[in-house]
């Protein structure tokens, strides 16, 4: 197996909104090579991360030097992301992640830690939340990364069938040279797609988060909210949870939840009142510290709006942070 690892003279994306979603949490850029897409008769053969590397950013690359060295691959690639909690990827809920989940299995290596992980995935993001769709003749990462101006970042030339093609005369050869390009291919994907993130800015972040979910930490605890829907008289929340050691339910006037160790789920459900239209909480009901949401525009007198002539998708998913961590703290 060969690895390598590069220091890339420049920051790791942030902005205001995705650290206060992603805020004590380890964020890595992933990309993988396989010889197919179909990971039943397919290998792994080349993984890719991209982490903060202090006030920059780092490559890292495994690639396996023959058929026999996928078991050893896995148990590398997945070692390397054991500290990862959000997995940034594009396209990777349809392909990285099943792809490593059934080579995983094929070895009966345990993909839990994997699939416990938040995956941010900025094609699934992009096809769902932007106007690029309409704009672009399609939202191959290479297509969007020239729309936003980063084509000129890119040195390799090759194509991901090309990579396949290459990988075999490797294996066949050990040409070093061959090697290095293959590895040009994946590092130039996962350091564009670290630039691509940027794209971001032109999203309402709060809306997507409340469409895709976020995660939540405290000391060590992880809750990640998977669904956030209206019913009739309520907010209906829920998702999974990690390391949470013992079963919660509470039942307050306010808000009412449920996490269960031997599933892993939980469930929240936050009342709220109406008016004239509107939807809003009072948070002087409230029995814990909502005073960050003096701030927002949804704010009035103690009431925060949570709709009005629209969602107020950033009221609503600060206000369940709140209460998740809220409640990990009593655990």
């Amino acid at each position: 197996m060969y690895c390598t690892s590069e220091r890339c003279r420049e920051g790791f994306y942030h902005s205001k909104s995705l650290d206060y979603y992603f805020e004590n949490l380890n964020m890595g850029v992933i990309d993988i090579e396989t010889t197919g897409l179909n990971p039943a008769n397919s290998r792994f053969m080349v993984g890719g991360l991209v982490v903060p590397d202090s006030s920059e950013k780092r490559s890292i690359q495994f690639l396996s030097e023959s058929p026999d060295e996928e078991q050893a691959l896995l148990h590398t690639y997945m070692t390397a992301l054991k500290d990862i909690d959000v997995l940034i990827s594009y396209n990777g809920d349809n392909f990285d992640l099943p792809f490593l989940m059934r080579r995983l299995h094929r070895y009966h290596i345990s993909g839990e830690d994997l699939s416990l992980r938040y995956s941010f995935d900025l094609y699934k993001i992009l096809n769902r939340f932007s106007q690029l769709r309409k704009l672009l003749p399609n939202l191959k990462q290479k297509t969007v990364e020239n729309f936003l101006g980063l084509w000129s970042e890119r040195t390799d030339e090759i194509s991901g069938a090309e990579s396949v093609e290459l990988y075999q005369r490797f294996l066949k050869t050990g040409d070093q040279s061959i090697r290095d390009i293959i590895l040009l291919h994946n590092r130039d994907d996962i350091i564009q797609l670290s630039r691509l993130m940027k794209v971001l800015e032109k999203l309402d972040l709060h809306e997507v988060m409340f469409h895709i979910g976020f995660p939540t930490v405290y000391k060590g605890m992880k809750v990640f909210i998977k669904e956030i829907r209206f019913q009739k008289d309520s907010l209906l929340v829920s998702g999974v949870h990690k390391n949470i050691p013992i079963d919660y339910r509470c039942y307050h006037s306010t808000h009412e939840a449920v996490f269960l160790v031997k599933t892993g789920r939980f469930s929240l459900k936050i009342p709220w009142m109406s008016a004239k239209g509107f939807r809003y909480l009072d948070l002087e009901d409230f029995l814990i510290d909502c005073s960050e949401l003096v701030k927002f525009p949804g704010y009035n007198s103690g009431y925060l709006l949570l709709t009005d002539n629209r969602i107020n998708y950033a009221e609503i998913n600060h206000v369940i942070k709140i209460i998740v961590k809220d409640i990990l703290k009593e655990l």
